[in-house]
């Protein structure tokens, strides 16, 4: 098999691990009941048609347009160094490269984001993926087209820039993928979920970004999540 193969079933497989396992997870959690004064908004989930429609178009872009985007993106992550063989980064570095991932793509998605939220933008574009008030694993990757290709470039442009070793690419995949599936969980669990969970809620509100919310805390878009935090249960 060609490297770009190799490469191209790393990062794709990487990702349906993640977003199934998660997705999965909590789907069972529900189920079971568990936790449930971390569930959002009393454990609300959204309407089922809505959720069918979602799961349908998700699982299409699964079968397509990961492994077609990750298959186009091999020769730029190529040419800026990245490599299959040889050995792996030593545990230093390896954690400054996914910390340097979560910073670039917080960034990028953070300001992406914003954009997305002026009034013709997001009656364009943005206001498909907030057809979600009450989320689930779903709901993560359910979008307009040109949401998700911003999302991918997001997510994508840090590690081709890092030219990191394809063992840490798939990490890093590995994580973003955890990362905005638990933050569409309906699920509270964490301050990622439950800064995520506010912004469907009340998408006016604030809370753009993902990972530690750097730039929602400098910009101040997250002072009404803190408010609302304080009054709920999960906190």
């Amino acid at each position: 098999m060609g490297e770009r193969w190799i490469f191209t079933a790393v990062v794709w497989g990487a990702h349906e691990l993640a977003f199934f396992a998660t997705w999965a997870l909590f789907g069972l959690c529900f189920r079971l009941g568990v936790a449930r004064r971390f569930q959002v908004a009393d454990g609300k989930g959204p309407p089922p048609e809505l959720a069918r429609k979602a799961v349908g178009e998700v699982l299409r872009g699964h079968a397509l347009l990961l492994p077609v985007t990750a298959f186009a993106i091999y020769p730029a992550w190529s040419a800026m160094g990245g490599t299959i063989g040889g050995a792996w980064p030593g545990a230093f570095e390896i954690a400054w490269q996914l910390l340097a991932c979560i910073l670039i793509q917080d960034t990028m998605f953070y300001w992406s984001h914003r954009a997305l939220h002026l009034p013709r933008l997001y009656k364009a574009i943005h206001v498909k993926h907030h057809t979600f008030r009450h989320v689930r694993g779903h709901a993560s990757e359910y979008a307009h087209p040109l949401e998700v290709f911003a999302n991918l470039v997001s997510f994508m442009a840090p590690a081709i820039v890092l030219h990191l070793h394809l063992g840490v690419f798939g990490l890093w995949v590995l994580l973003r993928t955890f990362e905005t599936v638990e933050a569409h969980s309906g699920y509270a669990l964490s301050r990622i979920a439950s800064r995520h969970a506010f912004h469907h809620l009340y998408a006016a509100k604030g809370c753009l970004g993902s990972f530690f919310g750097v730039w929602d805390r400098l910009m101040g878009t997250d002072r009404q999540w803190r408010q609302w935090r304080r009054e709920q249960s999960h906190r």
